[in-house]
C-alpha cells in the first residue's frame, strides 16, 4: 500500500494560530480524504486592532481555481485564474468575473498566543455581511433603475443593485431570447463540448423572479429621449412599447463585423458571438466533424479560439488574415509567433491576404490565393472583430468619443454619460483607462463587468462613488495554454512613438511573462502563460492606481 503524502491540514482537528501569516493564507480541508472540503484560514487584524481568524471556501466562485494559489493584498486574494477578488473576513465577491460569495465556515479558538488552536466546526450560521437595506420610499430615493443590454455588463449592474440592497423597480431590457448567460464560455468550452447549455446562464432564471428582476427579453431597445427620460422599445412580436426610467444604464454591448463581400451572406458562412451562433456553428460542423474543412477568416482570439476548437475537433482548419503574426497588435509578435507555433503545430494552416469573395466553399483572396489551397470548405468562420452598438445612444444625441479612441459613448471613471440620469458601460463605453487614463473602448468580458458594477455603485451613491481602478483584465485559451493580459498595451508598430514588449522565459515553453512599456519606458500592462501568480503580482505592483 503507498504512502499518504498528503500534507493538507485537517482543520476539524485544528492547527496552530501562528501558523496562519498575516500576509497569506493557509488551505486546509475538513477531515481526510479526496472528497473532503477545501478551506482557506486566513488570519488578519480587524478596525479595533483585534486579531480575527475566518475560513471559507477554497476555490474561485467563478470556475472554481484554487484561491490558495491566488495573491493575497491586505484582506483581499485575488483569483489566479481570472483575478476575481474576494474579501477574505466576510467571502464576498468584490471584483467580476466572480459574483458569488465564499461559502462562510464556523472558527472555534482556544488557547492564547500563537499556541492558540484554531478549529472549522462546520458552515457558519451568521448572517454575511451585507449593505443597509433599500431607502425605497425615501424621499428622493430610486425607484426604477432600466438596463439595457444582457450581457456582461448588463448583468453584473443587475447583481449588483440588488447586492447592494436596491428594492425599487428594476428592469432588464435584452435582444436575447434568454436570460444572460457567460458568453466567453462559448469560444473556449461550450463549441468543444465540454460545457452545457444548461451551464451557460450566469444565473437561474428563477433569480431574476425571486429578486424582482423583470426581464424584457428577445426586446430592442430603438429609442432613447433623455428628455422624457423614456425608451421605445420593440418586443419580440414587432409591437413597439414605451419605457420610462429614472436611472438608465446603456450596455447593448457590440456585433460581429461582416464584411461586406460577394458571397458572405450565404448560410454556410458564420459568426460567433451569441448562443444562437454557437448552436448554428455546432451544426454546421456536425456530429462527426473528422475530416470536415473550415476556414477562418480574422486571426484575433475569437477567431483563433474557434479555429483552435474545431482542430481538436477534427476539422481541417485554414486561417486566413490580413497580417502574418497573429495577435500582433493586441499582444505583440512575440506571443503572435508564438500563438501561431502552436497552432501551426496542431495542424492549422496560416494564409496571409485580403479576402475578396466566399465562392462555393472557397475564400477567394484579393492576389488570387484560395483557401483552402485545395478542395471547397464546409464553412466560413467570421472573426474580423466587432463594432458597438451605438444606435441608441445616436438616437439621444450623447457625446461619441473619436475613432482614436475605438469610438463609443464617452463616460467618466463611474460610467456617467452626457445625458443625466443615463450611465453606459461594457462595449459601448469609452472609459477612462485606469493605468494610463486615456479613454479607450475595451472589448473584454471581465472589464464590462466590472464597468457595470461600478456604474450600479456610482447609481445608487447618486454619484458619491469611487471610481473604477482597476486595470483591463483579458484571457484566452488556445490549444491547452491559457494567456492572460492585464492593462494597456501600447502601440509595438515599431513606428515613431511605439512601445516595446520585454519577454521572460519561453513563451513556446509556455512559460513566461510580458511586460509591455510605452514610448516613456513606462510600463502599462503585462500579460503571461505558464506563470498566472506572478501576472498576478506585477499587475497590483505596476498597474493598479
Amino acid at each position: 500500500m503507498a504512502e499518504d503524502t498528503d500534507t493538507t491540514p485537517d482543520l476539524t482537528r485544528g492547527v496552530r494560530l501562528g501558523d496562519l501569516p498575516l500576509d497569506g493564507v493557509l488551505a486546509g480541508a475538513l477531515g481526510t480524504g479526496e472528497d473532503a472540503e477545501q478551506v482557506l484560514l486566513t488570519r488578519y487584524v480587524d478596525d479595533d486592532g483585534e486579531t480575527r481568524v475566518s475560513a471559507l471556501s477554497a476555490t474561485c466562485t467563478h470556475v472554481g481555481a484554487p484561491l490558495a494559489k491566488g495573491l493575497r493584498t491586505g484582506n483581499l486574494v485575488r483569483c489566479p485564474f481570472h483575478h476575481a477578488c474576494f474579501d477574505l473576513r466576510s467571502g464576498e465577491a468584490l471584483l467580476a468575473p466572480a459574483y458569488e460569495p465564499l461559502t462562510r465556515y464556523a472558527v472555534e479558538v482556544t488557547g492564547e498566543g500563537d499556541e492558540a488552536v484554531v478549529r472549522v466546526t462546520g458552515p457558519s450560521d451568521e448572517p454575511a455581511p451585507g449593505p443597509d437595506a433599500a431607502t425605497t420610499g425615501a424621499e428622493g430615493a430610486l425607484r426604477r433603475v432600466v438596463v439595457v443590454g444582457g450581457g456582461a455588463a448588463g448583468f453584473a449592474a443587475v447583481e449588483r443593485l440588488r447586492r447592494e440592497g436596491y428594492e425599487g423597480e428594476l428592469v432588464l431590457v435584452s435582444a436575447e431570447p434568454h436570460a444572460p448567460i457567460d458568453r466567453t464560455q462559448l469560444s473556449k468550452f461550450y463549441l468543444a463540448g465540454a460545457k452545457p447549455k444548461d451551464a451557460l446562464p450566469l444565473l437561474a432564471e428563477e433569480w431574476y423572479a425571486d429578486h424582482g428582476v423583470e426581464l424584457r427579453l428577445g426586446t430592442r431597445a430603438t429609442v432613447l429621449d433623455t428628455d422624457q427620460r423614456r425608451l421605445s422599445l420593440e418586443g419580440p412580436d414587432g409591437a413597439v412599447t414605451l419605457l420610462a426610467y429614472q436611472s438608465l444604464l446603456l450596455a447593448p454591448g457590440s456585433e460581429p463585423v461582416r464584411p461586406d463581400l460577394p458571397g458572405f451572406g450565404r448560410d454556410d458562412v458564420h459568426v460567433l458571438r451569441s448562443l444562437a451562433d454557437a448552436d448554428a456553428l455546432l451544426a454546421a460542423v456536425g456530429e462527426e466533424p473528422e475530416g470536415r474543412t473550415a476556414v477562418v477568416l480574422g486571426s484575433g482570439f475569437i477567431g483563433l479560439e474557434a479555429a483552435a476548437v474545431l482542430r481538436e475537433k477534427g476539422v481541417d482548419v485554414t486561417v486566413v488574415a490580413t497580417s502574418e503574426v497573429p495577435l500582433a497588435r493586441q499582444m505583440g509578435e512575440d506571443v503572435g509567433r508564438a500563438v501561431r507555433a502552436a497552432h501551426e503545430a496542431e495542424g492549422v494552416t496560416f494564409v496571409t491576404g485580403r479576402a475578396a469573395r466566399w465562392n462555393d466553399g472557397v475564400l477567394e483572396l484579393e492576389d488570387g490565393t484560395r483557401a483552402p489551397a485545395e478542395g471547397r470548405a464546409d464553412l466560413l468562420v467570421v472573426g474580423v472583430g466587432v463594432a458597438p452598438r451605438l444606435d441608441l445612444a445616436k438616437s439621444a444625441d450623447l457625446a461619441l468619443a473619436p475613432e482614436s479612441e475605438g469610438g463609443g459613448v464617452v463616460v467618466d471613471g463611474h460610467g456617467r454619460t452626457s445625458a443625466d440620469g443615463v450611465w453606459a458601460a461594457g462595449d459601448v463605453a469609452a472609459w477612462p483607462d485606469a493605468t494610463t487614463g486615456r479613454r479607450r473602448r475595451v472589448e473584454h468580458w471581465a472589464q464590462a463587468q466590472r464597468q457595470g458594477a461600478a456604474a450600479a455603485l456610482d447609481l445608487l451613491s447618486r454619484g458619491a462613488g469611487e471610481e473604477l481602478a482597476e486595470p483591463a483584465f483579458f484571457w484566452t485559451k488556445q490549444f491547452s495554454r491559457q494567456y492572460r493580459l492585464a492593462g494597456e498595451v501600447p502601440d509595438l508598430s515599431g513606428g515613431e512613438g511605439s512601445g516595446s514588449a520585454e519577454v521572460d522565459g519561453s513563451l513556446a515553453d509556455g512559460d513566461a511573462v510580458v511586460r509591455y512599456r510605452d514610448a516613456g519606458g513606462r510600463i502599462t500592462a503585462v500579460a503571461g502563460v505558464g506563470r498566472d501568480l506572478e501576472v498576478l503580482r506585477l499587475e497590483d505592483e505596476l498597474l493598479r492606481p
